[in-house]
């Protein structure tokens, strides 16, 4: 059994254009997840939720002000809950509070590895970018070799980049732009796209990951995991939802074998949003979500839902 978690939802959605994400925290609350987690055992400290709503200027100026002030209150609450020695789960929200949640995880324990599960690669910069979003940055912002100076300087000058290239693994990956593709050959990064997972099985893959960023197996490991890595079957209520994806049964064998090191000491599980789609849909993407916080807590053989 893991210790204590401490769970907090990042209610934000601005590092992208599509509203709604700000409403995952929400309705995986409502699924009875965090209650069910209580009864299984587990020591759970519910810290609340952060939200930061759209100002009616929805430009992308002030959705990156608004990403980057964000940013720092996610890697504030994130240091607070990791300090308590509790495990931090953040329920997102967009994949921008990645950036936020990451750095506090190194600043934390500088030596701290990164797993990101993801069909995209989150690794442009404000350079590289065709569309400004910030949700497509949050691991550029935190690898040294790729920190650029934010037009906003004074909203982010709280950033320390302490990534290693060589400690971020990527899981899951097929829509990835050129750009980032280059990053990843140049700086080396362990890259696991779903063609990988396919020849190797996913099992395989995420013993080699581990082995590539942490081949001591001593290291704190931040999980963070975006809900479009699974397959739209399993999970379509998203942002950017790309076909091909891992199964649930395989996101979810990513999460339990985590657990299993005994070193995971954080968790961000983002981009569920309850407006891109019907009930049905909604209902199944946190459904999935929800198993997959379950198999990163090691209680996978202990839930299930129907249908």
């Amino acid at each position: 059994m893991i210790r204590s978690v401490g769970v907090w939802g990042a209610c934000f959605d601005q590092g992208q254009r599509h509203p709604g994400a700000s409403e995952g925290p929400e309705v995986i609350r409502a699924s009875g997840v965090l209650q069910r987690l209580i009864e299984l055992g587990v020591r759970l400290v519910d810290h609340g939720d952060l939200r930061e709503d759209r100002a009616e200027d929805d430009t992308l100026d002030n959705r990156q002000l608004a990403t980057a002030r964000f940013s720092r209150a996610t890697y504030e609450k994130v240091r607070e809950i990791l300090g308590r020695g509790e495990l931090a789960l953040t329920l997102g929200g967009d994949h921008s509070i990645g950036l936020g949640s990451v750095a506090a995880s190194l600043e934390e324990d500088e030596d701290s590895v990164v797993v990101w599960v993801d069909a995209h690669a989150d690794i442009n910069t404000m350079t590289t970018s065709n569309s400004g979003n910030m949700h497509g940055m949050p691991v550029s912002f935190n690898i040294p070799e790729l920190a650029e100076e934010f037009r906003h300087k004074g909203e982010m000058n709280w950033i320390t980049a302490r990534l290693k290239p060589s400690r971020i693994a990527y899981i899951g990956l097929r829509d990835v732009e050129e750009a980032e593709r280059n990053v990843l050959r140049a700086l080396n990064i362990p890259s696991f796209f779903m063609s990988d997972i396919d020849r190797l099985g996913v099992s395989d893959v995420v013993t080699e990951a581990l082995r590539r960023i942490d081949p001591d197996g001593c290291r704190n490991i931040h999980l963070s995991f975006d809900i479009d890595a699974l397959d739209p079957c399993d999970a379509s209520a998203t942002g950017t939802p790309v076909r091909g994806g891992l199964s649930l049964r395989e996101g979810m064998t990513v999460c339990d074998m985590i657990h299993r090191t005994g070193r995971l000491t954080a968790m961000d599980l983002v981009e569920v949003n309850p407006r891109l789609g019907g009930c049905d849909e909604v209902k199944k993407t946190v459904e999935s979500a929800s198993l997959l916080i379950f198999s990163a807590l090691g209680l996978r053989d202990l839930v299930s839902f129907h249908n």
